[in-house]
Formats: structure tokens, C-alpha cells, sequence
């Protein structure tokens, strides 16, 4: 629907109080921004500052959440950009989801008045709104990209599931190109290649979906509920299952008895799995992180002190690449929640693996930075949220940073480290639509 009728039938109009800050150090500028000026569902906001003649200045509403700049200087860091709030015409709207992708920040926002929410994608260097799309309701599982390889001219595409409905927008516009109703529950996020998109079920059944139809290419029964989402490995899509299975199968036959392999882990696994360097890391319910090849064999294995349960985030640093696996609290012999610092290990043939460090009562790893990684602490005994800066080879402890006025704060892959203006940087987003970002401050 163009934006012109959809503005005539609801009245809306997205806008936003933002400050953005330079990495080089810029003077703070207030303004509000309707983000969708003209038509259609694409924001045209350019970089450049409201004139006089633009929309009127307004105080950000969320300002309480906004960390200082003083407190910021002190700890080697700085305001990158900074966005007070999103309004839905006339009303302050909040926001219920956020989802750092490789691309951009996502957002899914609460209803306004009309009962409406939107998906709103930023973009990660300046804060403006790229384009929203109207959803039904909010997201239960994060949303997906693919690229088309150069050679096909086709426009890179973006995924979102509503119940067991998969959706399909252009990523660059947010137009919806098109929605499949499927004959499954949808239990993990959309993966696509070219051809296909592959999906996880409650049923304990991996699908493949072509494009095209909305009916599955192949299924592949396991013996158990399937979270893990499916990963693009290789020439396998793999897929994990509660009953602790990883299976690599082939993207267009499903399994193949030739071609296609099982690794039997110890316990369910339902987190994520990484694919990094030829390596396929898996986290399990048996107390490890495996490190598999391509052909699904075991490379090395990491034991931990309790479940592993969260995705494992991988970086790559100057001294290294590391692992970083957060084992769960573990009641029976009174271990609190763990993050083990794992070194990789070079070479195909590994008689083991060993962590530099370890620290407790970590909720997750946020980012890496030049010497630093980021962690988020569980919450204390009075509820605070507290963000820690680690020495990556060490860690040491570098600085802590209070960061209770916000709700969402995603991990930041910055492709494994290797994306050097993203390396570093902390997104931090509040239900009240504020979002501050910051990096390292240059030296």
C-alpha cells in the first residue's frame, strides 16, 4: 500500500527526536525527523541536519536513559548516535523487539492508537529510518537476510515469520515482495539460499520451502523439538534438534545417504549454531561446544561446567580468534552462570582446548573492541544492569558501565570481529524508543 492512502486511512507518520554524534567528536544536534517524507514506505531522511524551514525541534522524552557524555570520556568511549523517540502521528509509540543484523538495526514497535505496528529498519551509521513495513503483530523470532550472488540480479531479500506465516520484503525498499502461508508451526528464524528458505518445527521436522510455493521441497524427521535455527554451511544446511542431533543435509534433496551426515551430541541442543573458518560450533545441553568440520566430524570439544543454551559468539582479534561459551547456572553444585574465554586452536588436528579465563554471572557477550570485549552481567539482587569491559587476552577487568535505562542490548558480530567501523561499538535501546550507540573513541 502506498504511503499516501495509508497516511489518508490512518494518519500516520513516524517520527523521531534524534541526536547523532560523530565519531570524530561533533557539536549534539536536537531535532525531529519525520522519517517518512514522501511516498511510498521508504524514509528519505537525509544526513544532514533539519533546516529552519524543516520540522520543529523537540527535547528527546527518553533523555533519563541516555548515558552522558562525561561518564562516556572517562571510560574510553563515545556517542555515536543517538535517537530520543519514535511517533506514530501525534502519539509516542514504544518498541517491543530489536534485532541487530549484519546490515542494520531492526525494530518492531508496539501499537499505536490504530492498533498498528511496524517494523522499522535503521541504519547502524546514522540512525535514520531506512523504510518501515506495517506487521500484524509482534515478531517471535529474528528476522533473516540473503544476498544474491552477483551474478543474479536480484535485490538482496529480508525474512520475518508471523505464526506460521513467512514473509518476504525487498531489503532495500522494505516492499513486500511476498507471503507464503505454510502448512507447519514455525519454531526457529527463516535461513534462505537462492532457491530456498529453510525453517525449523515444533513438529521435529527441518523443511525446505522453495521460493515459489508454499508447499516443502523435503522434511527431514528427528526425534525432537527443533529451536537451533538451520545453518548454511558449506554445501549442508544443518540442522540441530532437541534430541541432541546436529544433521547436515542437503539443501535441494533433504538427506541424501551418500552425502549428507549425523553427529549425535550428548543432550538437546537448542541454541544457535556459528559457522566460522570451516568450523560448525554447537552448544549442548551435555555440559560441551563442539567444534565440527564440514563433514560433520569432531574437530575439538570444550567442556564446560553446566548446559550450554546460548548461541557461542565468535571473534576474531588481533592475538587470535576466540570462543565465547556461556554455560547455565548450575543449582545441583551451586555454579553460578559462566562465560569461558576459548582460544581457537590452529591446524585440523587438536588433542585439546582450553579456556585463557572465565567470569561468572555473565548474561551475554554484547561486543568486541580493540583490546576489549563486552559483557552484559545478570541482573543483581536490586535489578541493575551493568556492562563490563573485559581484556580479551586477560580478563581483566577494564571498566564497568551502568546501562539500566535500556531493554535491548543485542550482540554485535561485527562479522566476527573483522568489520573494523563496527568493531567496538554497543548498541543500547530502551521500550521508550530511545537508542544510543557508542564506540571506541579514536586515539
Amino acid at each position: 500500500m502506498k504511503f499516501s492512502s495509508l497516511k489518508q486511512k490512518l494518519g500516520l507518520a513516524l517520527v523521531a527526536a534524534w541526536v547523532t554524534c560523530s565519531i570524530a567528536g561533533c557539536g549534539a544536534v536536537e531535532s525531529t525527523r519525520d522519517f517518512f517524507s514522501g511516498s511510498g514506505k521508504t524514509a528519505v531522511a537525509p544526513a544532514s541536519v533539519a533546516s529552519s524551514a524543516g520540522p520543529a525541534l523537540a527535547a528527546p522524552v527518553a533523555a533519563n536513559s541516555r548515558i552522558p557524555e562525561s561518564v562516556l570520556k572517562g571510560k574510553g568511549l563515545e556517542e555515536v548516535w543517538y535517537l530520543g523517540e519514535v511517533v506514530s502521528g501525534k502519539e509516542r509509540i514504544d518498541l517491543q523487539r530489536a534485532y541487530l543484523l549484519d546490515e542494520d538495526l531492526f525494530c518492531v514497535t508496539g501499537p499505536n492508537s490504530s492498533r498498528q505496528r511496524h517494523l522499522i529498519r535503521f541504519s547502524r551509521q546514522s540512525g535514520h529510518a531506512v523504510w518501515y513495513e506495517d506487521i500484524e503483530g509482534t515478531l517471535v523470532y529474528p528476522p533473516s537476510t540473503y544476498h544474491y550472488p552477483a551474478s543474479v540480479l536480484r535485490d538482496p531479500e529480508l525474512y520475518y515469520t508471523q505464526l506460521d506465516k513467512v514473509i518476504c520484503l525487498d531489503l532495500d525498499t522494505g516492499r513486500k515482495r511476498w507471503e507464503r502461508e505454510l502448512s507447519f508451526p514455525i519454531s526457529t528464524r527463516v535461513v534462505a539460499n537462492e532457491s530456498h528458505i529453510f525453517l525449523g518445527s515444533d513438529l521435529k521436522r527441518a523443511y525446505a520451502v522453495p521460493k515459489n510455493l508454499n508447499v516443502e521441497q523435503w522434511t527431514y524427521l528427528t526425534k525432537g523439538r527443533i529451536e537451533a535455527s538451520p545453518l548454511l554451511a558449506g554445501d549442508k544446511v544443518v540442522f540441530a534438534s532437541h534430541d541432541g542431533s546436529v544433521t547436515g543435509l542437503i539443501p535441494t534433496d533433504g538427506w541424501d545417504k551418500v552425502r549428507s551426515w549425523k553427529f549425535k551430541t550428548g543432550d538437546r541442543v537448542r541454541s544457535d549454531l556459528a559457522f566460522y573458518e570451516r568450523g560448525i560450533f554447537v552448544g549442548s545441553a551435555d555440559y560441551k561446544l563442539y567444534c565440527l568440520r564440514l563433514d560433520g566430524t569432531v574437530r575439538w570439544s570444550f567442556v564446560t561446567e553446566a548446559e550450554v543454551n546460548e548461541p557461542p559468539a565468535i571473534y576474531s582479534t588481533a592475538g587470535g580468534s576466540y570462543a565465547f561459551a556461556i554455560s547455565d547456572e548450575n543449582t545441583l553444585k551451586g555454579l553460578p552462570r559462566t562465560l569461558f574465554a576459548i582460544p581457537l586452536p590452529k591446524g585440523d588436528d587438536v588433542a585439546a582446548v582450553f579456556d585463557s579465563w572465565k567470569m561468572e554471572n555473565v548474561k551475554k557477550v554484547v561486543s568486541i573492541g580493540q583490546k576489549n570485549v563486552y559483557v552484559l552481567l545478570e541482573p543483581g539482587a536490586s535489578g541493575e544492569k551493568t556492562l563490563v569491559a573485559v581484556d580479551v587476552a586477560t580478563g581483566k577487568e577494564a571498566f564497568r558501565l551502568d546501562v539500566a535505562g535500556f531493554n535491548f542490548i543485542p550482540n554485535n558480530s561485527a562479522d566476527f570481529g573483522r568489520n573494523n567501523t563496527e568493531r567496538g561499538r554497543i548498541y543500547l535501546i530502551s521500550r521508550t524508543g530511545a537508542i544510543q550507540v557508542l564506540g571506541e573513541k579514536s586515539l
